[in-house]
């Protein structure tokens, strides 16, 4: 599917870290001696906003956010990445830097302000909102685009060689996150007991029901994946050509890990980081691509562990990396912000 979220290294265009890392305390101190600078990192620990959608939520006009964000990619504390002509902000990782993680782990520890979350919340609702409405409207010219990019029989085969990994007591329960057409859950419903595909696009599910009505251990449901209840109860959750449709993909890691039975499975199907920006007019993705990198460390900050990983070949520009992960034992999950 082309189908049902950024972040990340995908085109990057990162800033240079410092020859000498965060000794110069004051000019780093400076940096983040700030209100509003020190709020915009707190908002980028887990996600990446464009220049626009960080003033919305801050309520803040264009010139001065850019000034903002340029003090703060100087001091090496966030870096940008190009998707096409937009450009995004995250922060970097303190991973080995004692005293920015200091810093982050202060400002992370403050509570949220209920503005600010508000701005998020609805920035989050924009990009949930847009890919909703062209699942709505545009859900037969989608399988069209699909197999122009990607079709399911590229990777559904990858996808099951990985779940069969798994050993017979770990398929019981097995979740699908925008099904599509429906030929991944063809795929999983002999291999469990039972299966269920949701999507929070009616007109999309009416696409895999066709599929799946010979099988009666499959079960569609509409809703928004973020929004299921926080408890394992999936012994795998796999998701196709979906991620870059998402608004938040580290928050997709963060519900995957806690839905994920211990021992169970996630595993994605995901095109690589790309250059084809007619992908957002034509498929409503909202990210151009994954660098595999950016997968791993968001899994990692999930509680996710990579257990596997496949690169199929390239067609039309596209290349599809297929990777799976396992929660981590008696690793708590982190919480999205």
């Amino acid at each position: 599917m082309c189908a049902v979220l950024s972040h990340p290294h995908l085109n990057t265009d990162l800033q240079a870290p410092p020859a000498e890392p965060w000794t110069d305390v004051v000019a780093l101190a400076k940096a983040v001696g700030d209100q509003l600078r020190a709020n915009i990192l707190k908002v980028l620990r887990q996600d990446s906003y464009g220049v626009l959608e960080l003033c919305a939520i801050f309520e803040v006009a264009q010139p001065a956010m850019s000034h903002h964000l340029k003090k703060l990619s100087a001091a090496g504390l966030v870096k940008k990445r190009r998707e096409g002509t937009s450009v995004f902000y995250q922060r970097v990782s303190a991973l080995g830097e004692p005293l920015l993680e200091a810093i982050f782990q202060a400002l992370d520890a403050q509570p949220q302000d209920p503005a600010m979350q508000s701005g998020i919340n609805q920035v989050h609702l924009q990009r949930v909102e847009q890919s909703r409405h062209f699942f709505a409207h545009q859900a037969d010219a989608l399988a069209q685009q699909t197999t122009l990019i990607c079709a399911p029989e590229v990777y559904t085969a990858s996808v099951v060689d990985l779940i069969q990994t798994q050993p017979q007591h770990q398929r019981q329960h097995a979740l699908e996150v925008g099904p599509g057409d429906g030929a991944l859950l063809t795929a999983l419903a002999p291999l469990f007991d039972q299966v269920t595909g949701l999507d929070n696009a009616a007109e999309m599910l009416q696409k895999s029901a066709a599929a799946v009505s010979a099988w009666s251990n499959v079960t569609l449901t509409q809703a928004d994946f973020t929004e299921l209840p926080n408890q394992p109860q999936y012994n795998l959750i796999a998701a196709a050509m979906v991620v870059h449709h998402l608004p938040s993909p580290p928050s997709f890691f963060v519900q995957a890990a806690r839905l994920l039975q211990p021992g169970g499975l996630l595993v994605i199907a995901e095109l690589c980081d790309h250059n084809q920006e007619w992908v957002k007019t034509a498929c409503a993705d909202v990210w151009l691509g994954f660098e595999p990198e950016q997968l791993s460390l968001w899994a990692a900050q999930a509680g996710l562990a990579q257990t596997q990983q496949q690169f199929l070949a390239q067609r039309n520009g596209f290349r599809v990396q297929v990777s799976a992960f396992t929660p981590l034992p008696d690793t708590p999950v982190h919480q999205a912000e």
